[in-house]
């Protein structure tokens, strides 16, 4: 990294095994922890990538979660404005 002027930004850092839960379950308590010069990351639940949650058995559950959440709370937002718009229910529906 520091041949390329990179530096690591251990706020941002995440990193994850996939693989089945029993490959998962096998694995050693070594492994689930990565050490990069002074620092370590620990194995994370989920990671986003590309705005995609991913979860280490890639299930989407996770992702539609939280796509619905900011999907309800921007519903529940139009409530702000619903006095400025013609026809809201249309806005909703759409």
């Amino acid at each position: 990294m520091s041949a390329n002027r990179l530096k690591l930004n251990m706020e941002k850092t995440e990193w994850l095994w996939m693989g089945t839960g029993s490959n998962l379950d096998q694995l050693p308590e070594s492994a689930r922890r990565l050490t990069l010069g002074n620092d370590v990351v620990d194995v994370a639940d989920a990671v986003r990538v590309l705005g995609v949650v991913v979860t280490p058995d890639l299930s989407l559950d996770k992702h539609v979660t939280a796509v619905s959440s900011k999907c309800f709370f921007q519903l529940r937002q139009l409530r702000r404005v619903r006095r400025s718009l013609d026809n809201v229910a249309t806005l909703v529906h759409a």
